[in-house]
């Protein structure tokens, strides 16, 4: 999340709106006439109004609430409804600007992923930060791509296509969210592309040698004894990795709660405020979520000093009292200790009280998935 003035905007979303003002330009020098950048450049801006139009209408059916609403992400339908519109836009699109088009995707992906750290562990390597792996694949899949976008071609645009289906795979592995499915799309575009467009031999000698090169690299390496950072290796702080610091504070009916206590189990540390629309946006998921995963704990700690009156507090979390545990920072240290500058902020633990995954701004059902 940055802050612009009153305002927190989601990094990655800033992000993408800044690389189509980038794409403009870049699209000026290349000798794109303006028709011809806004038809490109306008199949990401209308996919992201998409996007967001649908997702306020899927937050008012759903709380009712038009001031919610409007801090809502739509969940995955919202995401299918803005990927159909880009589809559709980019069937319309003059075939001669296609490799420009794929250019902008890699472009905004590159943004993005630079932009969103993603830690995980490949190569039998400690746990580092994955997307700046993935920067690196996608900036070789950026220089393919420039190489022919002047005139795209069937089998350019495919394998352009699988080397991106296959970044997203290796990323899903080294962060252990792989599943089939991804598998599948990429065997099936592998398939496709071998058959529709023949790769050149030494296209071929060349990724054997890069796959052989890895396999001694990963067999070289020594194993490790635990894929996930212990309490013994951790050290503390807010960092994905790190051990954030523990707390006590008080429940709505007055008992004691521990932080520490929660040891062995994986936890979701959410705070928020009632007066905050996108923590009221947020709070239906993360119930629905904590009813489905009973592993999992959510503790919703409240920022009481930034409430106007706590009983506004109280009053509004009551409905989820019996989803997740309710605390109150009533003097403000733990809001400290955790540096919350921007509502809601989220921070996900795992078993060993190591952050996994943290979060500035709304969280809804399809982020808690991936993360837990």
């Amino acid at each position: 999340m940055v802050a612009i003035g009153p305002l927190n905007i989601r990094l990655d979303l800033l992000i993408f709106l800044l690389s189509l003002v980038v794409l403009y330009g870049i699209f000026r020098f290349l000798g794109l006439t303006s028709k011809q950048r806004e038809a490109v450049i306008g199949t990401w801006f209308y996919g992201f109004l998409a996007w967001k139009g649908s997702a306020i209408v899927i937050g008012l059916l759903t709380t009712r609430d038009i001031s919610i609403a409007l801090y809502a992400t739509g969940g995955i339908w919202a995401q299918l409804i803005a990927s159909g519109i880009v589809l559709w836009l980019v069937y319309r699109l003059d075939r001669n600007l296609l490799g420009y088009w794929v250019l902008s995707g890699v472009l905004i992906w590159l943004g993005m992923t630079l932009a969103v750290p993603v830690y995980g562990t490949i190569l039998n390597l400690p746990d580092q930060p994955i997307h700046l792996w993935s920067a690196v694949l996608i900036l070789l899949l950026l220089v393919t791509t420039w190489r022919w976008m002047h005139e795209p071609t069937r089998g350019n645009i495919l394998w352009t296509v699988l080397g991106a289906s296959s970044i997203l795979l290796f990323e899903s592995y080294a962060v252990g969210q792989i599943q089939w499915w991804m598998i599948v799309i990429t065997l099936v575009l592998f398939g496709l592309t071998v058959f529709l467009a023949r790769p050149s031999r030494k296209a071929v000698q060349f990724s054997i040698g890069v796959l052989v090169v890895l396999a001694v690299v990963n067999a070289a390496l020594p194993e490790r004894a635990s894929q996930t950072v212990t309490t013994e290796t951790a050290s503390t702080g807010l960092n994905i990795g790190q051990i954030p610091p523990s707390f006590e504070l008080k429940r709505t009916d007055g008992s004691a709660f521990d932080l520490e206590s929660l040891r062995g189990k994986l936890v979701v540390v959410n705070f928020w405020a009632s007066w905050c629309p996108p923590c009221r946006a947020e709070m239906p998921d993360m119930a629905a979520f904590a009813k489905e995963r009973e592993d999992v704990i959510i503790v919703a700690v409240n920022t009481t000093t930034s409430e106007r009156d706590p009983s506004n507090a109280v009053s509004f979390v009551e409905p989820y009292e019996d989803a997740f545990t309710v605390v109150y920072d009533r003097d403000g240290q733990v809001g400290d200790a955790y540096r919350i500058q921007a509502m809601p902020t989220t921070y996900v633990l795992d078993e060993s009280g190591v952050i996994i995954a943290k979060q500035f701004g709304a969280i809804d059902h399809d982020w808690l998935d991936a993360q837990l």
